[in-house]
């Protein structure tokens, strides 16, 4: 369809500019370009806070003359049509309509806080205020405690933010029971230091909400504005947010609907349920999906929302396990709910730097998604792996997983993870447990690594397969602290031998040469990459390893012997690896009882 031409005016701002849009398009489409036109480089203005009318009185269109000028600088003329945002422009403009010069064909009204100020440009205020408001943070030591919690989140605001005298009006004017003290608690008042970043990013969202449907999935936009928006706006650079995916329950994930995550802890997350839900079934879920790997943190946060009721929670261990600690309670659909909940959210970000600053590594990287080659996602979570597939690959990956699984359970083989589900509808594969993927942190730990994986090669190599992709992402580090660790990520197993070259997507650099040459390959490849694990640990743990052509250093260069016939067994290794452990501890001992000795 031809595109059509159309003059707008603005009130309060008497601009008049032209637009060119297509005839049928939508008159959200119209919105958004007149807001574009609008906006500037220090102030983008939102489309959904222009309101449009027709300027048409008594049958003809306005014109661009001094009648005009009079009319924009007044208020929107009752006579004028409003334009429908629901609706699409030929409703309004129909195939008969054609520009003419000097017409006018919309009026383009902007909301209050647009108007306030003039340009309304934010002078680095909001930036300002942010930082100030950032000093009143709290340290972990004055962290409130959990009885104290609910007090705190209804505290007013240390640092206000500042607004326009008329803004301040038109927002308390739209709430159903105005309260002059919840906004003092929020806001102060200054014409000439007003927050106008606040404003339009954070403030328009709230008080000029967006109406959703009856389902789970059209309210997701309106918590997002009243809590997403907010947390990222003060905890910018600081913290970030994420948000499930797949919130199907069929997937065996445990992963909240929406997750806040600071210095890779996720220290704030919420549940959420479609209107007519009870609020106890997202309740639950907040402490439920958990598995409490937060150590002596004392609380976390979390959000229950079923359509326009929301409840805040701290999420914390009881005497029984774990369970959520109700907060306060919000009514989304008024405007004193939603500054309500605004304050609450704000003085909770007062507290997650903290809270994650005293939860140890193992509450870490908790919530992590990777990508790999050909399409292939891996989401971490607490308790277990999910990788998904295209669809393409699903097929095979799945058959080939649980063939492989099935040899490692018939041959009960230690030291691996386990196939735990393979959904057929969602293209994805789930493996259990979940653990920390950190490589050794020192020789004790490196010995105990390589025996644990030695351990499973012994019984993987008697049942003639092999891993062929030991490396240490796919050595984990269980979350016991146990000091015990385990093979992952059989994607790349197979029986042995094998013809060669098979494996061109590995890496040269960190895999046995005979897998890429012409002939075949045996599970010494998995010999070699036990070698390879000690060469590729953290350096001051290898140099902790190597003692100059002695029997450590002797060991790995046989481990990583280019002919694979002269490589130890597994069963050999293993043995080897015991052993030098024992003469490292023994001489360790030695070293600390003499120290000890010295200094007596």
């Amino acid at each position: 369809m031809a595109k059509v031409k159309l003059r707008c005016g603005v009130y309060g701002e008497g601009s008049v500019f032209s637009v060119e849009i297509e005839r049928n398009a939508d008159v959200e489409a119209l919105q958004e370009a007149i807001a574009r036109i609008l906006s500037t480089k220090e102030q983008t203005v939102p489309s959904r806070l222009l309101t449009l009318y027709l300027a048409r009185k008594n049958g003809a269109w306005l014109t661009d003359d001094d009648s005009l000028d009079v009319i924009l600088r007044g208020d929107v003329d009752t006579q004028c049509k409003k334009i429908r945002s629901s609706l699409k422009l030929t409703g309004y403009f129909d195939e008969s309509f054609d520009t003419k010069d000097g017409e006018i064909h919309v009026l383009v009204k902007l909301s209050p806080q647009q108007q306030a100020g003039g340009t309304m440009i934010d002078h680095g205020w909001t930036a300002t205020w942010l930082k100030e408001f950032r000093k009143t943070w709290l340290p972990p030591h004055q962290l409130p405690r959990l009885g104290e919690l609910a007090g705190f989140l209804e505290n007013e605001l240390p640092e206000k933010i500042t607004l326009h005298q008329d803004i301040y009006n038109t927002w308390i004017s739209k709430m159903t029971s105005p309260s002059t003290e919840l906004m003092a608690k929020l806001f102060k008042t200054d014409d000439l230091k007003q927050c106008v970043n606040f404003v339009f990013r954070l403030g328009s969202r709230i008080v000029y909400a967006t109406d959703p449907g009856d389902t789970e999935t059209s309210f997701i936009s309106f918590w997002d504005d009243l809590i997403r928006t907010v947390l990222n706006f003060v905890l910018h650079k600081i913290g970030k947010s994420d948000r499930n995916s797949s919130r199907s329950a069929s997937t065996g994930s445990n992963r909240p609907d929406y997750l806040f995550i600071v210095d890779s802890v996720c220290v704030f997350r919420g549940e959420e349920k479609a209107p007519g839900q009870p609020i106890e079934t997202p309740r639950r879920e907040l402490f439920e999906k958990l598995i409490w790997s937060y150590g002596d943190a004392p609380y976390l946060f979390g959000y229950a929302a079923v359509g326009y009721e929301a409840r805040l929670y701290a999420i914390t261990r009881v005497h029984t396990g774990l369970d959520a600690i109700e907060l306060g309670v919000y009514d989304l659909k008024h405007l004193e709910g939603r500054f309500l909940l605004l304050l609450a959210i704000f003085n909770v970000a007062r507290l997650l730097q903290s809270v994650a600053s005293l939860c140890p590594d193992s509450a870490r990287e908790e919530y992590k998604k990777l990508y790999r080659d050909l399409g292939v996602e891996v989401l971490l979570e607490p308790s277990c792996v999910v990788k998904t597939f295209p669809k393409a690959l699903f097929q095979r990956a799945k058959d080939h997983a649980e063939a492989v699984y099935k040899v490692l359970e018939e041959h009960d083989i230690p030291n691996v993870d386990r196939l735990d589900l393979a959904d057929q509808k969602a293209m994805r594969l789930i493996f259990k447990p979940r653990g920390q993927e950190n490589p050794p942190a020192n020789l004790v730990e490196l010995f105990h690594a390589l025996a644990n994986v030695l351990q499973a090669l012994v019984k993987l190599h008697a049942a003639s397969w092999m891993h062929r992709d030991i490396r240490w992402p796919n050595v984990i580090k269980s979350r016991n602290g146990d000091n015990s660790w385990f093979l992952i990520d059989f994607m790349d197993a197979a029986q042995s031998p094998q013809v060669s070259p098979s494996g061109q997507h590995l890496s040269k650099a960190e895999h046995a040469p005979e897998i890429f040459c012409d002939g075949s390959h045996t599970t010494a490849v998995d010999v070699w990459s036990v070698g390879q694990l000690i060469r590729s640990c953290p350096p001051e743990v290898y140099r902790s390893w190597y003692d100059t052509g002695r029997e450590r250093t002797q060991f790995l260069e046989l481990l990583m012997d280019d002919d694979p016939s002269r490589r130890p067994t597994a069963v050999a290794a293993l043995d080897r690896v015991r052993q030098l452990e024992n003469e490292y501890l023994k001489r360790k001992k030695r070293y600390e009882r003499k120290k000890k000795q010295r200094r007596m």
